[in-house]
């Protein structure tokens, strides 16, 4: 989903509807535009119109659904592949997946003081 813009309630259901291949409406622009509350007319035209909201989200999960099978054929590779480009097709599906797909990908860091301690914080006035 769209980090940059707030999306409206409508704008977030049609997104879970459409592109969660668990959802009964999955691909389905006009039966998850009708279930997330848009009129008919609209429902109908939704994938036509193409708005920001909805091209943004759709190329993430495209871009997302691609860095994942890099890494799958990389797993698959015999090590006398080329191994300049399979670090540089590794290292950019890592950074796809870090970023687009962090739901399911990205690396949990916490920052403690020393020895796991927490962090002593001193605000300056």
């Amino acid at each position: 989903m769209s980090e940059d813009k707030q999306l409206d309630p409508r704008q977030t259901k049609f997104l879970e509807l459409y592109l969660d291949p668990k959802s009964a409406t999955f691909s389905n622009a006009l039966q998850s535009a009708l279930k997330a509350g848009y009129a008919q007319e609209y429902a109908e035209s939704i994938t036509a119109k193409m708005p920001d909201w909805l091209s943004e989200n759709v190329r993430r999960v495209r871009m997302l659904s691609r860095a994942e099978k890099n890494l799958d054929n990389i797993l698959t590779m015999d090590s006398e592949d080329d191994t300049k480009l399979l670090s540089i097709k590794a290292d950019t599906s890592k950074f796809l997946t870090s970023r687009l797909g962090k739901k399911f990908y990205s690396d949990r860091s916490e920052l403690t003081g020393k020895d796991g301690e927490p962090l002593d914080i001193k605000w300056q006035k």
